[in-house]
């Protein structure tokens, strides 16, 4: 399947959180734009100081920028009330701006909602193979996915995947306490409980070993902890 500007369906916009990565954002905007007007493509700009700002600008696309960095988190949230209360978005497509999404595999989660329109996310599953990704990595996405399945009673095969699809009808529903890369697991925990289902597409594994702004131990101890307090936070009667 195949997409081009003009077939793009107008309500569904594209999400861009983006912290210090106006080096890979650039060529990504450029690829995103063959195949989405730019009216549909926002970018959070979460208080970078390398010229996201200009690159957004020279590609006329949707900006939001914040005076404080706030984390991964805020920028998802204060995207999707934008778009869902300002644009009226009906679908958002999340994107990380570092590269590691392919454009040519956004059509496969269009194709998605198209066969089923009452899912509330549907998460990129990436390929955890050492040959593609580190070893680190593997393992910590491999705890977190399991704990995320068993704790939704849904299978989640790539729980840190940022590339996702979110249906407005759950964005309305949820709202999110945490700021930083632990939302993106919690609004799935929200959604389970709300009773939406969780879908999942295969998509490409593109690894970099530029900068992380991920520290793997302590980042996915923290994980484990907002996660369990979200959890059962939502057991309460």
């Amino acid at each position: 399947m195949t997409i081009s500007r003009d077939m793009w369906p107008e309500n569904v916009f594209v999400l861009i959180p983006s912290y210090q990565s106006a080096g890979p954002l650039r060529p990504l905007l450029a690829g995103l734009l063959e195949m989405v007007p730019a009216k549909n493509v926002c970018v959070v700009d979460d208080a970078s100081l390398d010229g996201t700002d200009r690159v957004c600008a020279d590609a006329r696309v949707g900006y939001i920028g914040h005076p404080e960095n706030q984390g991964k988190g805020a920028s998802l949230s204060d995207g999707f009330r934008h778009l869902v209360d300002r644009c009226k978005a009906q679908w958002i497509l999340t994107m990380d701006a570092d590269g590691q999404h392919a454009v040519e595999d956004i059509p496969a989660f269009i194709h998605y909602i198209g066969r089923f329109p009452y899912i509330g996310v549907c998460v990129g599953a990436r390929s955890l193979t050492p040959a593609k990704m580190p070893l680190s990595r593997i393992l910590s996405n491999t705890l977190t996915s399991w704990m995320l399945s068993l704790l939704t009673g849904q299978p989640i095969p790539d729980s840190q995947c940022g590339f996702r699809i979110y249906s407005a009808r759950l964005l309305q529903r949820v709202s999110c306490v945490n700021a930083r890369f632990e939302m993106e697991s919690e609004i799935l925990l929200k959604a389970a409980r709300l009773r939406f289902p969780i879908g999942h597409v295969k998509v490409q594994t593109l690894y970099f070993n530029g900068a992380s702004h991920i520290r793997l131990f302590r980042d996915t101890l923290r994980w484990i902890r907002s996660i369990v307090r979200v959890w059962r936070e939502l057991r309460k009667p």
